[in-house]
């Protein structure tokens, strides 16, 4: 009977949702807390296909494998009658719990597909046991970056790479993308990467797929991903706008749309993204930033969150209006009145840069979760390009999928005003202010919204539309950080890098972190020009160490700054030197 076949493929999936055309969300890599059934679809092309009917014995055996050793998990049977009208043959089954969890643990697997009791193919799959990825967390890893750049079928192998928003037709062959993460987890684990790419009607166009092994221990490294789609030909790609996908574990972790024209447009595109503090870089620009913890009971969840807003440098104004927010809340649970007809969850954040705005964000999303009125506690930053799209249609899908991600915690937008900017023609920033607004009267209660930005501007943007001005009835101000406390903030990050301040070097700092307080501007960078200034010195520090000899350097060495690693920190009017820091290059 090995003439009436010819194997075609065993394709594993979990969900049995109907898809076009038949196909399933093949995937050969699950976690545990999201497994119900393991299901696998075998297939083979009919030899005798418009000839004849004939019989078979089909069989699908499940095994877990543990090195050379092989356990039979399950065996599934089914005689089947292959019509001549069948070209390719499709035998789908299943095994496990209905239970999430319960039946497959974290390992190694392989499917055996037999024909009258013939192995004719297999396929293997995986279990992890990290946690289940959702459109609200991912505890395999953060998105650091996401870019595109052309070449051809070896372009992922150059060491220069130019990046693009947009492509030129004529010379675009292959568009790769670039796709960096950083591993949260210790545990080792397979991966499985999707690379899909759409057209602008949604039609697919290519896919590519990432599989490996990622080790054990390997937390906070870095891995980066390339995968290239078109042909080798140049002029493949038409003038269209197209959209790259990158899903893991049957969820969507990125989305980048780009363009194919007449011009290319050099730059690197900001994705979007459906996954809770996706990129790794954002919790880095956060001031005093940690990882909030929000497990444990209410009540030590709400103590962790004061406890770290006290905690913070400066901005006594501000720890204490929402100290007393919180006695006002428990005085309202206490005497059984509606808090949600007498508390808002919606805030304004005034201020210049840096001084910690996200920072608080942060704290009071884990606040408002220990005090019960938020069921998760977690925050949501993003921008206008986060919520804006520059074609009909994609802003509403852009900002839905922002709130529906801040659902159970806080939407922080940062720079809030330029969605209300009235100087760009065509502009979608209404459309999405509008949504935001209806989202906060349908899903009342449900999630808090925080607005942010300078306060001129701010004060403008709640102006500019009555529903703003309705919503959003409580203010908080950041002031800039003094001389003094940019110094104990500056401390407080030399601690942590165990690296201390000899007397010349401190008088220094002072003496120039007086200066920048003194001649500050609106664009003053406040906690982040800190950090900044305290890279910059310790980069100082090591390239003057990298001039000694080895044995030569002693450990008080490496944790002491002198005034050589400080001393590019003048204190002359620098404003016009278009220095970010506020400093220039000593001569």
């Amino acid at each position: 009977m090995a003439t009436t076949y010819k194997f075609k493929d065993i394709k594993s999936y979990s969900s049995d949702e109907w898809m076009a055309n038949a196909t399933k969300k093949y995937r050969s890599v699950f976690d545990r807390a999201e497994t119900t059934y393991i299901r696998v679809e075998f297939s083979f092309y009919n030899k005798f296909f418009d000839e004849k009917d004939w019989d078979a014995k089909l069989t699908l055996k499940a095994f877990s494998i543990n090195g050379s050793e092989k356990k039979e998990l399950c065996k599934l049977e089914s005689s089947k009658i292959i019509k001549s009208d069948e070209n390719i043959v499709f035998y789908r089954d299943g095994w496990g719990n209905a239970k999430e969890g319960t039946y497959w643990m974290q390992g190694e697997y392989q499917w055996e597909a037999y024909i009258d009791d013939e192995l004719v193919g297999t396929k293997k799959f995986f279990v992890e046991e990290v946690g289940k990825v959702s459109s609200s967390d991912n505890p395999y890893f953060f998105v650091e970056h996401v870019k595109l750049y052309s070449g051809g079928n070896d372009a992922s192998k150059n060491e220069s790479k130019i990046y693009y928003k947009k492509f030129n037709r004529n010379n675009t062959s292959y568009v790769w993308v670039e796709f960096k993460i950083k591993i949260k987890t210790s545990k080792a684990f397979n991966y499985e990467l999707f690379f899909n790419f759409y057209d602008d009607a949604g039609q697919p166009k290519g896919q590519v797929l990432r599989t490996g092994k990622i080790e054990g221990e390997k937390k906070d490294f870095t891995y980066t991903f390339d995968a290239g789609w078109g042909n080798d030909i140049a002029g493949s790609w038409k003038d269209d706008k197209y959209t790259i996908e990158i899903v893991f574990m049957d969820t969507l972790v990125a989305l980048v749309p780009f363009e194919v024209g007449e011009n290319s447009e050099e730059g690197v595109l900001q994705p979007f993204t459906v996954l809770e503090q996706a990129f790794a870089s954002q919790p880095q620009k956060v001031e005093n930033s940690e990882n909030l913890k929000t497990e444990g009971t209410q009540e030590e969840i709400l103590n962790e969150g004061l406890a770290e807003l006290n905690a913070l440098t400066g901005m006594d104004n501000v720890k204490k209006e929402i100290n007393e927010l919180v006695k006002l809340v428990r005085f309202y649970k206490e005497t059984g009145k509606d808090v949600l007809n007498k508390f808002s969850l919606h805030s304004i954040f005034t201020g210049n840069p840096g001084t910690g705005k996200t920072t608080v964000a942060r704290i009071v999303a884990k606040i408002y979760k220990g005090l019960g009125l938020l069921e998760k506690g977690h925050l949501v930053e993003v921008d206008r390009e986060a919520l804006v799209a520059g074609y009909i249609g994609q802003t509403a899908i852009k900002t839905s999928e922002k709130i529906a991600e801040a659902q159970g915690g806080v939407l922080f937008i940062d720079e809030a005003y330029s969605l209300a900017n009235k100087h760009i023609s065509n502009d979608f920033g209404q459309e999405a202010i509008q949504i935001i607004l209806k989202r906060m009267e349908d899903l009342r209660g449900k999630f808090g919204v925080i607005v942010a930005g300078y306060t001129d501007n701010m004060s403008e943007f709640i102006q500019s539309n009555p529903g703003l001005k309705s919503r959003f009835d409580r203010t908080f101000h950041f002031y800039d950080y003094s001389s003094d406390e940019m110094f104990v903030i500056a401390n407080s990050i030399f601690a942590k890098e165990t690296i201390t301040l000899n007397s010349d070097a401190e008088a220094h700092l002072k003496k120039y972190f007086d200066y920048l307080y003194n001649n500050k501007d609106k664009h003053f960078g406040n906690a982040r020009t800190v950090r900044q200034t305290i890279a910059e010195a310790i980069k100082n520090q090591h390239l003057r160490l990298a001039d000694m000899k080895k044995e030569e350097r002693t450990e008080e060495m490496l944790q002491t700054l002198i005034f050589e690693d400080v001393k590019e920190f003048t204190v002359e009017d620098v404003r016009s030197q278009g220095s970010s820091l506020g400093f220039k290059i000593g001569k």
